[in-house]
């Protein structure tokens, strides 16, 4: 009767109480840091305890995944930090042992498109990835994750997810002011300079009866909140400066993230970063609302405040609607409260040279941005029964969705059409805010919105009926026009991810060159007439079969068509495309010549 019963509850779901009534038990694991410039990663099936001081029936193994290094079997979930320095050329390889195939995607990071580890960088099984790259990035706190089409979801919610440390340029001939904020807060990793990822998961039986991670399919309620891996967590910190650098590496949920006492009661604490960088000063909060993917970094003043305990908690009746994570998203299960136990030890470290806040940290490079700068606007479309979408147009891995000059700037404005909060991501590149408009399509007062605003982004939430405006400059890493040298731009909420709310861009290198008519295929090639109407001429030579692609000016693809071979002329019909400015590419087995002609 018993195996009877364990084999019907194949959903049997772990609710062990509000988190406001749970006792904190279990230190948090603090992952080992990987400080060289060779990092030998490993993606392992392993086997870990989520709640090992409970006394419930998760006090036992599970089957997770993790990232370890190099021979160690250390981590059996999540995977260990990893310091970037600016400038240093890093070797890194990923042996994936999963019995599926996964990336690693560098998640914030500035480098080269084949070393990004989105979807075109697929890891097989049994296989290992081997890239090299300069760190371009200053001063930052990034993560790892996968980034498989289909699988992301799954992948981060069985456990690969690891933070990345960019550490403060040493010498002031990179940056002096980097160097003087170095020497000003916290920096000593795990001892007053603390990583602290965020995530839920709910757990379930299979017809077996083992206990396992629901990692398919979503979930809105009976879940259990974990930071570093642990359930029911607790932290010793000096009596110091401290430094927290915060990831909501949740697959879907928002966290609105403050510090209070037991009771709820908020403190202040000093925010200093967003995603990508040091915002300009420090600002004194009480709480942000953190999306899935982002990071922020504050500074808590704990000086004289040896034997207290405060919490790290969620201020869920804050959060606007719309935004997943909320009381109304989750069927009223997620409530405020209290998520780390931070207990404050005597101090054994020397005092903190701040004397006061606020500090001035770094001014903000935001690019210059004119009435002629290129822009784009993005829409997200769709419903919760529909799917979501961006431009109502789901991923396809071999579309180029976007085009972009390299070397240029543009304000990308984001549309969302939806009744629900998604978190843009874009890869490659830092943005900074520009406007946000309501779903009046009236401006929001800058100085009304959160300080989240306030520094570089690569992930931000757009609110329901928001249209938000970035800027962003794309100065290298060009590529040729091709599927398979795209970076992504998607939801960060995974599942919506997953199902196609992604698209892809490319930084091209090619137009100028084609332009210039620089290659001896150039100046053997002729477009005529141009400006034309619905016919368009080729004159050249191939030998072989060859392609002729033409894009808009935003790069979407508006037509593709194979070239038997010639020699002469060759026609391309232009009936039924949109008036205006096109680009031509030909490629053949000599190479690519590019042109833009003038469609009338």
């Amino acid at each position: 009767m018993k195996k009877q019963y364990l084999s019907g509850l194949v959903f049997l779901f772990f609710c062990l109480g509000k988190l406001s009534a749970q006792t904190f038990v279990n230190p948090i694991p603090i992952p080992y840091l990987i400080d060289k410039d060779t990092v030998l990663l490993r993606v392992d099936v392993m086997q870990h305890n989520f709640n090992p001081n409970g006394t419930d029936s998760l006090n036992t193994m599970i089957t997770t995944y993790a990232f370890n290094h190099g021979d160690s079997t250390s981590n059996t979930y999540l995977g260990p930090s990893i310091a970037w320095n600016y400038g240093h050329q890093v070797h890194t390889e990923v042996k994936n042992n999963l019995p599926v195939p996964t990336t690693t995607h560098w998640h914030g990071a500035h480098v080269p498109v084949h070393t990004d580890g989105g979807p075109h960088q697929l890891i097989d099984t049994n296989s290992t990835w081997k890239i090299d790259f300069e760190i371009k990035d200053k001063s930052a706190t990034m993560w790892y994750h996968p980034h498989a089409m289909g699988t992301t979801y799954e992948h981060v919610q069985m456990g690969l997810s690891g933070m990345i440390y960019v550490e403060d340029p040493p010498n002031a001939i990179d940056d002096p002011t980097l160097v003087a904020i170095h020497n000003t807060i916290p920096h000593d990793y795990g001892v007053d300079d603390f990583p602290i990822i965020i995530q839920t998961k709910m757990f379930e039986r299979d017809s077996s009866g083992t206990i396992q991670i629901k990692a398919k399919g979503g979930y809105k309620k009976d879940y259990q909140y974990l930071v570093n891996g642990v359930m029911n967590p607790y932290l010793e910190v000096p009596a110091n400066m401290v430094r927290f650098r915060i990831l909501n590496g949740d697959a879907k949920f928002s966290f609105n993230l403050g510090t209070s006492d037991k009771n709820l009661n908020p403190e202040t604490f000093q925010f200093i970063a967003t995603d990508a960088g040091y915002t300009d000063t420090s600002y004194a909060m009480n709480q942000v609302l953190i999306p899935p993917g982002a990071r922020t970094e504050w500074l808590l003043d704990l000086r004289g405040r040896a034997g207290d305990t405060i919490y790290l908690s969620n201020f869920v009746s804050s959060i606007p609607n719309g935004v997943i994570g909320n009381a109304a998203t989750t069927s009223n299960y997620a409530t405020d409260a209290t998520i780390l136990k931070i207990i404050v030890a005597p101090n054994t470290l020397p005092s903190s040279p701040i004397a006061s806040f606020p500090i001035a940290l770094h001014p903000l490079e935001t690019p210059a941005y004119y009435s002629y700068t290129k822009r784009r606007t993005k829409q997200f479309t769709g419903t919760h029964g529909a799917g979501f979408l961006i431009d109502n147009t789901p991923m396809d891995m071999m579309v180029v969705n976007d085009t972009i000059m390299l070397d240029s700037t543009e304000v990308w404005t984001i549309e969302n059409n939806t009744s629900v909060a998604h978190p843009w991501h874009i890869h490659d590149i830092h943005f900074f805010v520009t406007e946000i408009l309501d779903s009046f399509n009236i401006a929001i007062d800058p100085a009304t919105l959160p300080n989240v605003f306030s520094g570089p982004l690569d992930d931000v939430l757009i609110l329901p009926g928001w249209k938000l405006s970035y800027v962003a400059t794309f100065n290298d890493f060009g590529t040729a026009i091709a599927a398979d040298s795209t970076y992504m731009y998607h939801c960060h909420i995974l599942p919506h991810e997953d199902k196609g709310m992604m698209g892809q861009f490319v930084v091209w290198n090619g137009l100028t060159l084609g332009l210039k008519q620089t290659t001896k295929l150039a100046q053997n090639t002729k477009l005529f007439p141009n400006p034309t109407s619905n016919e368009l001429y080729l004159e050249g030579k191939s030998d072989k079969n060859s392609q002729i692609r033409l894009f808009d000016l935003q790069g979407k693809l508006l037509k593709s068509q194979e070239l038997e071979p010639f020699d002469g002329t060759t026609s391309i019909p232009l009936h039924n495309l949109d008036r205006g400015l096109i680009l031509v590419e030909w490629t053949t087995e000599k190479g690519t010549f590019i042109n833009k002609v003038l469609l009338r």
